[in-house]
């Protein structure tokens, strides 16, 4: 029971959503969240475990989770642009950025914290890649309803999650400094909940909306 949390819970619910809903997608982008999500499940798991029950710290097994979290939300925004702009160049650029400033915190903090720099510049250039998407939108002409739209949820999954996210780290002191709830949980972790609901709920919906579209024009 006890690697049954909220968030467990909620990226389980989206796995199988992913499972059901994109196992027979024909793109590729979209079905990597199949086993990109299944990643997810396992490290979170694990990462309850060795704080939990191992009573060591997870650091590690989340600067690495963040490779694949880099890469595979990085694919994704190149594959929803493609449509509209060819961003290859910017998807390769994004890369070799990312993994200069990963590279870079590891060796500065000796390899043993979180990369939380590095973290943070990826919730901004998401956050700036979800706004840019809407704006490609904006600008298409062909007609879209956005209640049934996959990528559009997706999306917008994306830019609360990581908004939020970088509105935390950017306020973390404070929020430290406030007084747990019920003496035990931050008010900060009571956040991160409500951005990981967010974002699940987002994109299990997301992958509902690829289902239906894939089915109607079949």
């Amino acid at each position: 029971m006890m690697f049954i949390t909220i968030n467990t819970g909620c990226e389980f619910i989206c796995f199988l959503a992913a499972l059901i809903f994109l196992l027979k997608d024909k793109s590729t982008a979209w079905k990597l969240f199949i086993p990109y999500l299944l990643l997810t499940c396992l490290v979170e798991m694990t990462g309850v475990y060795l704080r939990k029950i191992a009573h060591v710290p997870n650091y590690a097994l989340y600067n690495a989770f963040l490779l694949f979290e880099c890469g595979v939300t990085g694919y994704a925004f190149y594959s929803l642009y493609r449509p509209f702009k060819n961003t290859g160049k910017w998807l390769i650029a994004w890369y070799i950025i990312f993994t200069a400033i990963y590279v870079a915190e590891l060796v500065m903090n000796h390899f043993k914290t979180f990369v939380s720099i590095t973290a943070t510049v990826m919730s901004v250039v998401f956050v700036l890649a979800s706004l840019y998407y809407y704006y490609l939108k904006l600008m298409d002409e062909n007609f879209e309803r956005l209640a049934f739209s996959a990528p559009f949820w997706w999306v917008s999954g994306a830019l609360f999650f990581y908004f939020g996210s970088t509105t935390c780290n950017i306020f973390f002191d404070y929020l430290s400094s406030l007084k747990p709830i019920n003496n035990q949980l931050s008010i900060r972790y009571y956040i991160f909940i409500l951005l990981n609901i967010t974002l699940y709920s987002f994109w299990s919906y997301a992958f509902l909306c690829r289902y239906l579209r894939r089915k109607s024009s079949s």
